[in-house]
């Protein structure tokens, strides 16, 4: 019924997910490598943490499908208020005939206020969202922006839970033959717990 335009395959999405999480991975651990304590100065931390996602998947055009999902992320704070975070999302339950999910994006995050409890943040990311479009139509993987604000709560020295809410706007969204163009727009809620590991 419909055709797809050739998207990027998606041994490259892996390969450039990959390469996002080793460069995150990799400026954490030279950060962390400078030897004393004292280098790391007392605000800086790196915490890892998983989260349960609720998005509005954006296609069909005008559809109410709302996809939902489990992933991992990582953040690195320099002080109370600077840090970059990255995230790994898996958007494979409530599926629509088929319809998944993945996000692998990266980037800055400000946190408002330091509190020893209540962190409001915002964050704006940047990476890839893959869709597999339901009714084995095809696949597509595109080019992300993801604008997010939330709060995070500090439950303990090592522990965190948190809230946010995530706005997707994904470039080269698919064209169909005989239909105009439109841009698919994920968003929705995500809620996680984190761990400090320094």
């Amino acid at each position: 019924m419909f055709s797809i335009k050739a998207k990027t395959t998606w041994a490259k999405t892996s390969w450039c997910a990959g390469m996002v999480i080793a460069g995150l991975l990799a400026a954490a651990a030279a950060m962390h490598s400078q030897s004393t304590d004292s280098s790391l100065g007392p605000s800086q931390s790196l915490w890892v943490g998983a989260e349960y996602s609720n998005l509005h998947a954006g296609f069909p055009n005008g559809s109410d499908l709302r996809l939902s999902g489990i992933g991992g992320f990582a953040n690195y704070n320099w002080n109370h208020s600077l840090g970059v975070e990255g995230h790994v999302r898996f958007l494979n339950f409530n599926s629509w005939n088929g319809e998944t999910e993945q996000n692998y994006l990266a980037g800055p995050r400000y946190t408002f206020l330091h509190s020893n409890k209540w962190r409001p943040f915002a964050a704006f990311q940047v990476g890839l969202t893959r869709i597999q479009y339901p009714f084995s139509m095809g696949s597509g993987t595109m080019f992300a922006m993801a604008p997010a604000s939330g709060l995070e709560y500090r439950l303990s020295h090592k522990w965190a839970v948190r809230a946010s809410y995530e706005y997707q706007f994904l470039h080269n969204s698919p064209n169909f033959s005989n239909e105009p163009a439109f841009g698919i727009k994920p968003n929705g809620f995500h809620a996680g717990v984190s761990y400090r590991l320094f």
